[in-house]
């Protein structure tokens, strides 16, 4: 049953639960109301018939009427008393027990029941009953007739008021089917109220039924979990209806709700109704990028939608791609220069000097075998391609990059892009360091022995300022220039993300010495 009201449209299934409960109730009533109506029916035709019959009963014209034996004269009574009391079968018996009023005429003179009116004329009792009347089961009453006799009373005779049960029963389906008509009436006019919120929940729902609301809701719901950018909805009292976790981790859950929509510039689309797209806004020392747009109904702004993201996450992403498109240009040089020496080569055997043939060879040998057994202890693959790249980075500013004898690592958990935010950044800001120095070195030391994962850089540059260490792990921190400084601060970030600290020491000789403590049981893999 359910699942086959499921499969009905809303239209559908408003009108045919409203029918349900309405056909239901409406039987309810007149079942309730056909027994009520059938019992009282019963009692005001029985008071109906003792009130008949005693009005009858002390009518001297009916006592004159019996004794004198004028049938005609009493008949009309009794016919104008049924026209007022809703024409009774109405019967009269002399003291002896004859007719003298009887719907049938051949049947006045003789005997009546001796069993219906003995209890009546006898001692004067007044009976109602439910019983087989004169002409058919009927409800009846009764009632001795009286007259003055010796300065007392005696009986007359007796008078018998029956209301037929085909008669009331008449009645009472009569009124049941008014009661009908009313009731149908009244499902007519629910089925019209089921049709009108049937329609007014599909404009509200813009004619989309439930199930499908229900899955929208659902799917809706996993997107803006999914999403990496906040979303925030305000309506049109500015009040924020809908928040998705990004967001709330972008946001300090402190802020007042009111700040929160007038700093992502929400209250100003709200009230002009403008679109805004890549604008940044500042809060909490923080740089969002946001775009915002006006929602509406009839032409009317109900509300506005806000997405944004930290302004950091976007400069990492752009120096990663940086850093990627650098290693793939290193390497596209290195390739370019290996021509370059193969065109040496291929000159000086063309013109027989093998000798500085084999000197270019063992210069190119040589210079290869300090580098490729050093990087073959470094197993991690975005470790390993890091280092490659930035060697080719390095030799193009001439500068010596090195990797320590003693390095070792193992494939860690480390995913590329965090191992290119770590190493790339504290490789990049080595080169750039000693590249005005006159001893242009960087070593590299990388190794997994013990509990942690040991990542040193130290360069001969001219050093770090003192009073600038603190801020060396800021965002936009740079004595670089401007549009510069997150290099550092992604570095620290990504580290702290993995559970390890970092160092930073001013060895005697100069230089700085960058050094990474990563638990392993964080990056190893």
């Amino acid at each position: 049953m359910f699942s086959f009201v499921k499969t009905m449209t809303i239209r559908k299934r408003i009108i045919f639960i409203f029918l349900i409960l309405s056909i239901f109730l409406i039987l309810l009533l007149v079942t309730m109301f056909a027994y009520i109506e059938i019992r009282n029916s019963q009692e005001n035709y029985k008071q109906l018939s003792r009130q008949t019959a005693n009005g009858l009963a002390f009518m001297p014209a009916l006592v004159d009427a019996i004794n004198s034996g004028d049938h005609i004269e009493l008949q009309g009574i009794i016919d104008r008393v049924r026209l007022q009391a809703e024409n009774p079968v109405v019967t009269v018996v002399a003291r002896d027990g004859t007719y003298i009023i009887h719907p049938d005429s051949s049947k006045i003179g003789i005997h009546g029941e001796r069993d219906r009116f003995a209890q009546t004329l006898l001692f004067g009792s007044y009976v109602t009953d439910n019983a087989e009347g004169t002409t058919g089961s009927a409800i009846m009453t009764i009632a001795p007739v009286y007259e003055e006799y010796r300065g007392g009373e005696r009986i007359a005779g007796a008078v018998t008021v029956e209301y037929l049960r085909e008669d009331i029963n008449a009645t009472i389906v009569a009124r049941l089917f008014r009661l009908l008509f009313v009731a149908s009436l009244g499902i007519a006019i629910c089925i019209g109220g089921a049709l009108f919120l049937a329609r007014s929940i599909q404009e509200d729902t813009l004619g989309v039924e439930p199930s499908v609301i229900a899955r929208m809701f659902r799917e809706r719901e996993a997107m803006l979990n999914a999403v990496r950018e906040g979303i925030v909805v305000i309506d049109q009292n500015e009040a924020i209806s809908m928040i998705n976790p990004s967001a709330k981790s972008l946001l300090n859950p402190s802020t007042n709700e009111r700040t929160l929509v007038k700093v992502l510039g929400l209250q100003q689309t709200l009230h002009t109704g403008e679109v805004s797209y890549d604008e940044e806004r500042v809060h909490q020392g923080k740089v969002f990028i946001t775009n915002r747009i006006p929602l509406f109904k009839d032409e009317q702004v109900v509300g506005a939608i806000c997405s944004f993201r930290d302004k950091t996450d976007i400069k990492q992403l752009q120096e990663t791609v940086a850093q990627m498109k650098g290693y793939a240009d290193g390497l596209r040089a290195q390739t370019h220069e290996f021509q370059n020496k193969m065109y040496v080569l291929m000159g000086l055997l063309q013109l027989e000097q093998y000798e500085e043939a084999l000197k270019v060879i063992q210069d190119e040998t040589a210079e290869n075998k300090q580098t490729i057994p050093k990087l073959r202890t470094i197993e991690d693959p975005g470790a390993q391609a890091i280092l490659l790249g930035k060697m080719a980075k390095a030799a193009e500013k001439k500068v010596s990059l090195m990797i320590d004898e003693a390095s070792r690592l193992r494939k860690t958990n480390i995913s590329i892009t965090d191992m290119a935010i770590i190493l790339g950044n504290l490789l990049d800001n080595a080169i750039d360091a000693v590249f005005e120095s006159e001893q242009k070195e960087v070593i590299v030391m990388i190794t997994d022995i013990g509990n942690e994962i040991v990542i040193d850089v130290q360069d001969t540059g001219t050093g770090i300022v003192q009073d600038e260490r603190n801020q060396l792990f800021m965002k936009g921190f740079s004595s670089k220039g401007d549009d510069r400084g997150y290099g550092l601060a992604h570095v620290y970030e990504t580290v702290k993300k993995y559970g390890g600290e970092i160092e930073i020491s001013l060895p005697t000789d100069g230089g700085t010495v960058f050094s990474l403590y990563l638990p392993k049981w964080k990056g190893e893999a």
